[in-house]
């Protein structure tokens, strides 16, 4: 039989080698690669660059959202239209919009003098003529300080035909009157001769002279 000693001795080795193998065994074990639990979720990355671009499309997007509010302007639509007054129109719009905005034109209305496709612009007056009526807008017609007057005392029969209203027939009919009465002392005088009434005197005293 075995001493106490000897047992002692095999008991010691058997934890010790016991002990080692504990060890190895933890070890190992740790080196083995652990699974992802099944309910975690890995959290995404984000690079620097991706979120600026985010900041910026947001930025773009709050700029957009701030557009400036449209332009309004008054124009004073006049003459043949059917509701006549001041109206606010968007600065872009144009004299059409304008007119429809006043109730559209009249059936009297000439809207062959009428640019509908002008733009219009604040404080602008639109008048809208009537048959036969000129536009408020249009140039005035040369005043008889600039025209070239005619003496209808001194005038050949060539010169007297330059006056409007005045054709061949009554151009003779002047120079002979002049002939049968001497020079003309007033311009009403005019009236006398033949096929010369006071309506067409009327309308020649912006075109002759004594």
């Amino acid at each position: 039989m075995l001493s106490l000693m000897t047992r002692w001795k095999l008991i010691a080795v058997s934890a010790g080698g016991a002990v080692c193998f504990g060890i190895m065994f933890l070890l190992f074990w740790s080196g083995l690669p652990r699974e992802q639990s099944a309910t975690q979720e890995p959290v995404p990355w984000k690079s620097h660059s991706e979120e600026i671009n985010q900041e910026e499309m947001s930025a773009g997007a709050s700029v957009e959202k701030e557009e400036e509010p449209e332009k309004k302007v008054q124009v004073d639509v006049k003459g043949e239209v059917k509701a006549p007054g001041v109206y606010v129109l968007q600065a872009d719009e144009r004299v059409k919009e304008a007119v429809q905005k006043a109730g559209g034109a009249t059936d009297n209305a000439d809207m062959l003098q009428v640019n509908l496709a002008e733009k219009i612009e604040d404080e602008m007056v639109i008048h809208i003529p009537g048959e036969g009526e000129e536009p408020l807008n249009a140039p005035p017609e040369e005043s008889s300080a600039d025209t070239a007057m005619v003496n209808v005392n001194e005038a050949e029969q060539t010169d007297l035909e330059t006056i409007p209203g005045i054709g061949p027939a009554k151009a003779a009919a002047i120079l002979s009157y002049r002939e049968e009465n001497g020079s003309f002392e007033t311009i009403e005088d005019l009236s006398n001769v033949s096929g010369i009434g006071e309506k067409t005197v009327e309308q020649l005293q912006d075109y002759i002279s004594l």
